[in-house]
């Protein structure tokens, strides 16, 4: 078994993850994904850059790329490649198996606004600061401020 991870690029695995994620493709949009040998296995994908932040979309059937350092090639590219301060999550308030999971990665309820998702459901807005990441090597992050 061989887990491994490139850049989101082709329609298939836009695809994969949009099905899954309910994401759409546009101009600004970036990912990676996650293999298992040749299966996709999990992706995450990035939209709405600003300045500071990017909105993250994620979808993954086999739990143990985290175990295979995901989560890390994820939030170094976020942080450290792009150099972007905060991660913002936008879930359906009903999808409580997401929200527990985003929570497990460190994800904080910012806010619910109410009836965002449908009427009866709430979308609930969630950030992970970069200060807050557990996933990235801070002292790199440092280096890289004070160059």
């Amino acid at each position: 078994m061989n887990y491994w991870f490139k850049p989101l690029s082709d329609e298939s695995e836009w695809k994969w993850i949009s099905d899954r994620a309910n994401c759409s493709y546009c101009d600004d949009s970036k990912g990676i994904i996650a293999y298992l040998d040749s299966d996709i296995v999990g992706a995450v994908a990035l939209d709405s850059w600003s300045y500071n932040s990017v909105c993250i979309h994620i979808a993954v059937e086999d739990i143990k790329i985290f175990r295979h350092k995901f989560a890390e090639e994820v939030f170094s590219y976020i942080f450290q490649t792009c150099d972007k301060g905060v991660v913002i999550g936008i879930t359906p308030a009903d999808n409580e198996a997401a929200l527990r999971f985003n929570a497990h990665i460190g994800l904080t309820e910012l806010y619910r606004i109410q009836d965002g998702f449908k009427v009866g459901v709430d979308y609930v807005v969630q950030q992970l600061r970069k200060e807050n990441c557990r996933y990235i090597d801070h002292e790199i992050s440092a280096k890289s401020i004070a160059a």
